[in-house]
């Protein structure tokens, strides 16, 4: 996953991540961070960069669910890992703690995928990419 230009592994696919706030019952929020009605990312091929800022491996590249182009507080909402209920009321506890970890190739190469993915899964109206996707 890249948001505001950082690269970070999500630990579930992307369609299944979940808002981490509290509800009114004091639970987790079961709502997912991607809906049907939110903006979606699209999967793209960007070269493998190590992130101590080395020079990317020559000809290596590797499947990224880009979200740097949606607006900054889209991108700010799946940072905090939000859905788009509990995003505008920041007050609101959280239950769960934030599930991305910074992407570094050298420690997590074996999620490096070189392929974008084929599968495809409806994103509904707000799907603007044009890509196929999957989780």
């Amino acid at each position: 996953m890249q948001l505001l230009y950082v690269r970070y592994l999500a630990n579930r696919p992307v369609d299944e991540i979940q808002c981490v706030a509290q509800t009114r019952r004091r639970h987790r929020c079961t709502s997912p961070l991607l809906t049907p009605e939110t903006l979606a990312g699209f999967w793209t091929l960007v070269p493998i960069t190590a992130t101590h800022a080395q020079l990317p491996l020559h000809g290596a590249a590797m499947a990224v669910y880009a979200l740097t182009g949606l607006p900054y507080a889209e991108q700010l909402r799946w940072r905090a890992q939000r859905c788009s209920e509990h995003a505008p009321t920041p007050a609101t506890a959280d239950v769960a703690v934030i599930e991305w970890e910074p992407f570094d190739p050298l420690t997590h190469h074996q999620h490096i995928r070189t392929r974008l993915p084929t599968l495809t899964r409806s994103q509904g109206p707000a799907d603007r990419s044009g890509r196929e996707t999957q989780s």
